[in-house]
């Protein structure tokens, strides 16, 4: 368990180092904000897939990518300090959404990088 809130702190550190959109007021917040990742992949995740089970099958697993960036953005709001905002590419201003579905995928990718220096699961 250990292991898995590392790899999330270690992924929001390096989000936040390289991405100015991605910000924390403090450490506390970076590590708070580590433990409600990995708490909210932990617990909210499969009850969040559960209950979307029907619009997965119907939508072939695309809907996955609407609860990953629900969860992202409860992170956001239960955790005071930890902000990300809206990013701009190519000149485009994307939305929350977009925002937000861009960091899950980024999020994702660090989170396999990490894993694999720690050892810890994704």
């Amino acid at each position: 368990m250990l292991k898995i809130i590392f790899n999330s702190i270690i992924t929001l550190l390096i989000l936040a180092y390289f991405l100015p959109n991605v910000s924390f007021a403090n450490w506390l917040t970076l590590i708070t904000a580590g433990l409600v990742l990995t708490l909210v992949n932990l617990i909210v995740r499969p009850i969040a897939k559960l209950f979307t089970l029907p619009l997965n099958i119907i939508t072939f697993g695309l809907f996955s990518i609407v609860v990953n960036v629900f969860l992202i953005w409860l992170v956001i709001y239960l955790v005071p300090g930890f902000q990300i905002q809206t990013m701009s590419i190519a000149g485009m201003q994307l939305g929350n959404f977009g925002t937000l579905l861009i960091i899950s995928f980024i999020i994702g990718m660090i989170q396999s990088l990490v894993g694999v220096f720690i050892g810890g699961k994704k």
